[in-house]
């Protein structure tokens, strides 16, 4: 079944116990994450979609997307560019205040975005910030001043880029903004591991932060002066669950919203007859193989493209997502106006596939079925974590496709966050990682979700898209800079699930839409029950 273009509705009758807990609190939402955040809650540092969740209910953003993609002011009001088209000055909201009441002011964007370029910042240096006017002198040490960034007033903030920049509303809306008075007094360096911060966050967003306990929940209360509008609901909470107990809390009244982990009819059927009301909607997140390139025996573009051609990716779709979802070739999703149309599809092809492994010097010359180079046998540790049991279930169908074509891959599971290490680990060579990834309208960049990959050509095409807001010519350059993506297989892009949410029926009111799950989280409504 292809992506949807509306939002599905799959309605339910039937009779639900809830606990009683849940059934007498109509001020409560419990919402079902799949892992345990990091507790990263840091706008600038977070990893895991897990924390994003969280970051982007305590914390504000100056734009937001509406349900085109496009960007919507929400902490800045307007904003106007230059002649020249390359300084972008944005006039902020009035009024705001953090949640400790301080108020919130141009030094706060100033303060988030120039971090980003700051020499010491512990992570890698956002393509934003490398756009900005000044950044080699501020971020080599050259100069304390950031040139690109000035505060003009309390209420107005100017970025100058060295070219017309079409990304910066999509950096803006992907981080929101940070207190300069809060996080000013760490050294940016020290960042990472200034514990109690990262886990007692300050925003300006609709909820305010209560309380993380690891792997169990993390509970938000409402701000009554969000400059939106006070929430509804008095207490959010991200309940940590898994695919194998979620179906029963829903039922129970233990969780109020919970993503779906599988389309499996049988599942679907239990919820409706239980009066579970499922919201099915294009998918945004992506599932991929991650192969280290830097690895020796993945240096190969042909070695990369035969466990391509070797995965049977559709077979995941029709059986693990009962069709609900949909293969892709490059670092953009199929709906977007920049994905090409003349792509390599990498079908599945075994035979193609060992023909690219002969090509690059892998045959099987001892006839155990397994290709081998110089006398080493082709072994493949596949690492993948829990949490998500499609994922789960993907891994020993790779196993079985890969050894089809004579690659020996041995399966590596283990928690979400002790899998995601690997990738955040710059000197660590791995040989393959099964992860996922949100996509993020209107950026493109050398950086594929956890692993920066590059070409002189990506470098070049990448470039120039960056250097422009002209829309023909982005469409241009980003069409082949995804063309290049897809020839170069840092990833085997495997396949997007469409996105579904589970709602108990003491949800009375829920609105979310694709990029912007909590979009309307101000106006949820639970009923007593």
């Amino acid at each position: 079944m292809k992506a949807l273009s509306k939002a599905i509705f799959i309605a339910a009758v039937g009779i639900s116990a809830f606990s009683a807990s849940a059934a007498s609190d109509n001020s409560v939402i419990r919402y079902a994450i799949w892992s345990n955040p990091n507790g990263t809650f840091n706008p600038t540092l977070y990893f895991t979609d897990y924390d994003r969740a969280v970051i982007f209910n305590v914390f504000g953003r100056l734009f937001t997307l509406d349900k085109n993609q496009n960007p919507q002011p929400s902490l800045a009001e307007r904003y106007d560019y230059s002649d020249d088209g390359k300084t972008l000055t944005l006039h902020l909201r009035q009024g705001v205040k953090w949640h400790d009441g301080k108020p919130f002011t141009a030094e706060d964007v100033a303060f988030t975005y120039g971090s980003e370029a700051a020499p010491d910042f512990p992570r890698d240096q956002p393509d934003f910030v490398k756009h900005l006017v000044g950044y080699e002198d501020y971020h080599s040490g050259k100069s304390a001043d950031l040139a690109g960034i000035k505060v003009i007033d309390p209420q107005t903030v100017s970025f100058s880029f060295t070219a017309p920049y079409a990304a910066a509303f999509a950096h803006f809306a992907d981080r929101p903004v940070l207190a300069k008075h809060i996080w000013n007094a760490i050294p940016v360096k020290e960042w990472n591991t200034a514990t109690s911060l990262l886990r007692n966050p300050v925003g300006t967003g609709p909820y305010k932060f209560v309380e993380f306990v690891s792997d169990q929940y993390v509970k938000l209360e409402r701000n009554d002066d969000y400059f939106g509008g006070a929430p509804k609901i008095k207490t959010f909470i991200f309940k940590v669950s898994n695919a194998q107990t979620v179906q029963n809390e829903l039922i129970n009244g233990d969780v109020d919203i919970a993503e779906l982990s599988s389309w499996n009819k049988r599942d679907v059927e239990t919820y409706q007859k239980a009066g579970i009301r499922i919201v099915e909607q294009p998918g945004v997140t992506a599932q991929y193989l991650s192969l280290d390139t830097r690895n020796p025996n993945l240096s190969d573009p042909r070695v990369r493209q035969a466990v391509a051609y070797g995965i049977d990716r559709q077979l995941i779709v029709d059986k693990l997502l009962f069709g609900h979802g949909l293969v892709f070739n490059t670092k953009d999703h199929p709906q977007s106006q920049y994905y090409p149309k003349d792509l390599n599809t990498y079908s599945y092809d075994p035979k193609k596939a060992q023909e690219l492994l002969k090509e690059a010097g892998w045959s099987d010359t001892n006839g155990d079925g397994i290709v081998d180079k110089n006398g080493q046998n082709l072994t493949f540790t596949l690492n993948y974590p829990t949490g998500n049991r499609t994922r789960e279930l993907t891994a020993p169908i790779i196993q079985q496709n890969l050894k089809k074509i004579g690659i020996n891959v041995v399966l590596n599971v283990a928690d979400f966050n002790a899998t995601l290490a690997i990738l955040q680990d710059k000197n660590k060579v791995y040989d393959g990682v099964l992860m996922g990834g949100t996509f993020r309208p209107g950026l493109y960049e050398n950086n594929f979700w956890w692993e920066r990959f590059s070409t002189p050509k990506l470098d070049a095409l990448a470039e120039q898209f960056n250097t422009t807001v002209d829309a023909e010519k982005l469409k241009t350059s980003i069409g082949d800079w995804l063309k290049e993506v897809n020839q170069q297989v840092p990833h085997v892009w495997l396949y997007i699930p469409n996105q579904g949410y589970a709602l108990s029926k003491r949800v009375s009111h829920y609105s979310a839409y694709p990029y912007e799950p909590f979009a309307d989280v101000t106006q949820w409504t639970v009923n007593q029950q």
